[in-house]
């Protein structure tokens, strides 16, 4: 694990500062991607339309990745984070891939005696092997740029390993969890990309990993104590983002070899989850709590 990390730290930083050049916003497709999908209930097309100025720019490397987004937020505000998210683009993808972003402040807040869904953890979309990515939060906005990045230039585990493990969870839990359980994977790798990409030393990424896991096992166990006696089906991944990738999280051959491993993971989960339920039980108390899903935990 600690040479893969290394690879990634050299890889990234051997990726030149590029020349950013500001292009016309695509407004009109902003605007039309927002409406035309039910990603969110209308709730990015309700902030879009309460803007009396909103502020449309556009950003490109000389790679052809650029970005385009809508926000509250003025220019000066949002060009260092537009082009550091160019620079992690172009870390990511040799072929040039567009992300649209809808910068709206809307948090991952989980309510008490909530059980989690879409609003209050999903935040982007990609369509796989199409070089396109949707980001439609502030929060973690470049850490879901990273995650659709996978998703749209086909690193993900292949969804036809998956689909045979998908029906022994389900089996197990007795519902029907959300289809894309290979989801766990791609935060997974997104988590570590992102602890990477935030990090100043090599050491600091090793430090900001294991940060990373402990505040993944607080949220496995948060997440778990809301959903482990639930009957009803699935409306998004939550059990894949919170749980699944909690139990992968601690097996570094996951990165090493990420589609044979796909066959281990619900054995790795029986084995996980005396531990499991103990944090359950630990983190029981945040049921009556507000809670937040922000998966990129403060340092």
């Amino acid at each position: 694990m600690d040479e893969y990390i290394r690879l990634l730290w050299s890889g990234l930083q051997r990726v030149p500062q590029l020349r950013v050049r500001e292009i016309e916003a695509d407004k009109s497709r902003l605007v039309s991607k927002a409406s035309e999908n039910s990603f969110d209930g209308g709730r990015t097309t309700g902030w879009m339309q309460s803007l009396a100025d909103p502020t449309y720019i556009g950003m490109k490397n000389e790679t052809g990745h650029c970005v385009h987004v809508v926000s509250d937020r003025s220019v000066a505000v949002l060009e260092p984070e537009l082009r550091r998210g160019l620079h992690l683009m172009t870390w990511l993808s040799k072929k040039p891939v567009t992300w649209y972003w809808w910068d709206q402040p809307w948090t991952r807040n989980l309510p008490a005696n909530t059980d989690p869904g879409p609003e209050h953890l999903n935040g982007g979309w990609a369509v796989p092997g199409v070089p396109e990515v949707h980001v439609y939060r502030r929060e973690e906005a470049l850490k879901v740029m990273i995650h659709e990045t996978i998703h749209a230039r086909l690193m993900d585990v292949k969804r036809a390993l998956v689909a045979p493990v998908l029906v022994r969870f389900e089996t197990a839990l007795g519902r029907r969890l959300w289809p894309h359980l290979g989801e766990c994977y791609t935060e997974l790798f997104a988590e570590l990309l992102w602890a990477v990409s935030s990090a100043k030393s090599l050491a600091d990424v090793t430090r900001r990993w294991s940060h990373q896991l402990r505040c993944s096992e607080k949220q496995a166990g948060q997440v778990w104590a809301r959903i482990h006696d639930s009957r009803e089906n699935e409306e998004t991944n939550v059990f894949a983002y919170y749980v699944l990738k909690w139990v992968l999280m601690r097996r570094p051959e996951v990165f090493l070899s990420p589609n044979h491993c796909v066959t281990r993971w619900f054995a790795w989960f029986e084995e996980a989850r005396p531990r499991l339920e103990e944090l359950g039980r630990m983190h029981s108390v945040s049921e009556s709590q507000n809670v937040s899903l922000a998966m990129t935990c403060p340092t």
